[in-house]
């Protein structure tokens, strides 16, 4: 698995993603000043808070992005001998991508799972070596390679 290549796969898809949210935030605060110059009472109120609680959600998403941005920008695309944040482990049970929660993602024809450091299976894979094995969920995890 090129490290590298898939990095900056997964920086451009972030960078889609907090562009997209840009737009929507810059849209919906058009939106509540073009309300705010044309309503009053109580729907005016309420469609209002609406629009609030709606900004706070899509702000809050484009800090989480732009923070995973900056953690995937900060890793090192050299090969690990230990599982540690940024590291890429191929198990028998699929790849993950430690410390970096993604989700899903496929790359070269693998998909590729995002996990944090504090989800239980980031904690358990935490500092294995290859052929290290963990159980989790009563599943039997086999460390294969890390990159």
């Amino acid at each position: 698995m090129n490290k590298k290549a898939f990095f900056q796969h997964i920086t451009h898809f972030i960078s889609e993603k907090i562009s997209s949210l840009q737009v929507d935030i810059a849209d919906l605060q058009k939106g509540i000043a073009e309300d705010s110059k044309s309503s009053a009472g109580d729907k005016f109120e309420t469609s209002r808070e609406m629009a609030q609680q709606e900004l706070g959600k899509l702000s809050t998403q484009l800090n989480e992005q732009q923070r995973m941005r900056s953690l995937i920008a900060n890793q090192s695309v050299d090969k690990a001998t230990q599982v540690q944040l940024g590291a890429l482990v191929q198990t028998n049970k699929g790849l993950f991508l430690i410390g970096i929660p993604i989700g899903n993602s496929s790359f070269e024809g693998k998909e590729v799972i995002g996990i944090g450091l504090g989800a239980p299976l980031g904690q358990l894979l935490l500092h294995k070596k290859k052929a290290d094995s963990i159980s989790f969920n009563n599943q039997q995890f086999t460390i294969e390679e890390i990159y």
